[in-house]
């Protein structure tokens, strides 16, 4: 038995309530706020008067990816094409002239010499010899080299199922430059990894996401690395009460088969590695230029996007979740998807008592929200989007952008729950950059000027339940997770800097100093 004490514990039961210390026995909080002399058998923990809030959750994470993101080169915060060019030069100097490359995170936005997408012809500048790989920072685009090519035996007739593009330049030749499901004719080139890989991976993430206060996260990874049973299978063995970390996670359509063979349960209780929804990819991104947009792209009003599966292929994979009691958790980013995929689960809903995720929906409208009004949907949305994607992304869907952008206050006001997080290794996992985004809604180069779309901001309060009551009740957990409260799970976040009562610039720069997971204290700075 341990009590925690010399902290502001926040509870989140409601707006302010915070009690004075918490009492804990096999990793569950028996009581809070007691007096310490009616347990002196309890070991006592000062926390040194910081604040405590329940234990954050990222709600939408790939931790696999994460951890190759950490271990690989990473193009993320370079600011124009030749400077990504010469990190990936000065990565391959050691390698021999034929070892290949897996390069992440560029963001063309960001390139101030030349913001277009990385091509054939530039990579080929960098090496004529070595494989190199170099895929976008949304996951939705790769760009390879002349040498990834002619190994991969990639042609610009090559079939691919599902959405994507294998993309030709004005004179049907190849850029280089893969789109959505075609990335997967050089992705899936590279060696499958190893079981002791994976698990590296994860405890790279996961040590990284214990230093920023998180104690768990809902993943989609299972599709990506080893198969099903591979990659849950390191999942298991990695995440246990010695390394304890609580993940959930969707299980890609793709892995249908294997998930239905198998014979595992959705939610089946266990308190580190759980199964959630089916995930369905429905269209693509903004920056790749394959979000399903209704009025289409500033450069081209008749390019509206894409759809990953054929309208057909879509209705049949909701059914089949169904069938399997399963919800469903849709990636959608445009305002003619979001469109689309609620009338289809209007058709199909799910059992009682479960919700679909909406997961990433930054464009949306009044009616389209109308629409949706009373369906069981949670909103998955990743705030620290809003401070990357604009306003470039103004600027690339043109005037006739849809009106409800980032629309997070009318979607709590309309009665829908939200979860945050930060679809990392897309956006750096840190819940205080997500926090401050969903609060102040400033764009990432100039985070003290100008706010976008004001009347869509969230109070400190309802950003910090994005990480904690609205997880859990992403996570089926209403009752046992995201908050301080007896019977609920000791899993805490210690921070420095009371987020309820510092300046909103002060957000972002909250920093950690201890983390908790079921009693067990995994960081401490």
């Amino acid at each position: 038995m341990k009590l925690y004490e010399d902290a502001r514990f926040y509870t989140m039961e409601q707006e302010g309530e915070f009690t004075d210390n918490v009492l804990v026995e096999n990793g569950v909080i028996k009581a809070v706020n007691v007096r310490s002399d009616d347990f002196p058998e309890a070991e006592r923990i000062s926390l040194a008067g910081n604040t405590v809030l329940p234990g954050l959750v990222d709600s939408h994470i790939h931790l696999l990816w994460y951890g190759q993101a950490l271990e690989r080169l990473n193009l993320s915060g370079t600011n124009s094409k030749q400077e990504a060019l010469e990190r990936i030069r000065m990565r391959l100097a050691p390698l021999s002239k034929t070892d290949w490359l897996f390069v992440e995170g560029y963001d063309e936005n960001t390139w101030t010499d030349d913001p277009t997408l990385l091509s054939r012809q530039d990579l080929d500048t960098v090496s004529a010899t070595n494989p190199i790989l170099v895929r976008r920072i949304d996951y939705h685009s790769v760009s390879v080299n002349s040498a990834l090519i002619r190994a991969a035996g990639i042609t610009p007739e090559d079939s691919f199922s599902g959405g994507g593009e294998i993309v030709l330049d004005e004179k049907q030749e190849f850029t280089g430059i893969l789109r959505d499901n075609a990335t997967y004719l050089a992705t899936d080139r590279f060696p499958e990894p190893h079981t002791t890989d994976l698990v590296r991976w994860l405890k790279l993430a996961v040590r990284d996401l214990w230093s920023k206060g998180i104690t768990g996260a809902h993943s989609e990874d299972l599709h990506y690395f080893n198969g099903f049973n591979g990659t849950l299978a390191a999942f298991r063995e990695t995440f246990s009460d010695d390394f304890p970390f609580r993940a959930q996670l969707l299980i890609h359509n793709a892995e249908f088969d294997a998930f239905e063979s198998s014979h595992e349960q959705f939610m089946d209780g266990h308190p580190y590695v759980e199964l959630d929804s089916m995930k369905i990819f429905y269209d693509g991104t903004v920056g790749s230029r394959t979000a399903y947009m209704t009025a289409g792209y500033a450069d081209d009003p008749k390019q509206h996007g894409l759809k990953i599966q054929t309208d057909a292929e879509f209705e049949a994979l909701v059914r089949r979740a169904r069938r399997a009691e399963l919800p469903v958790a849709i990636h959608i980013l445009g305002d003619a998807a979001f469109r689309d995929v609620i009338r289809m689960l209007k058709k199909y809903p799910p059992r009682s008592g479960q919700h679909d995720r909406m997961i990433h929906t930054p464009w949306l409208t009044d009616e389209l929200i109308e629409e949706a009004k009373g369906m069981p949907l949670l909103f998955d949305i990743q705030p620290q989007f809003l401070s990357s994607d604009l306003p470039w992304a103004l600027d690339v869907l043109g005037e006739n952008y849809p009106p409800r952008a980032f629309a997070w206050k009318t979607l709590l006001e309309n009665g829908f729950d939200l979860a945050g997080g930060s679809d990392a290794p897309i956006e750096i996992p840190n819940p205080f950059y997500g926090i401050h985004a969903a609060v102040v809604r400033s764009a990432n180069r100039d985070l003290n000027g100008k706010r976008y779309f004001e009347e869509e901001a969230l109070t400190v309060y309802e950003a910090v339940q994005l990480y904690t009551t609205g997880s859990a009740k992403a996570s089926y957990k209403r009752g046992s997770r995201g908050k301080i409260a007896p019977g609920f799970v000791a899993d805490f976040t210690v921070v420095a800097t009371n987020p309820f009562e510092c300046s909103e610039g002060e957000l972002r720069e909250i920093q950690v100093v201890r983390t908790i997971v079921n009693d067990k204290t995994v960081f401490e700075r």
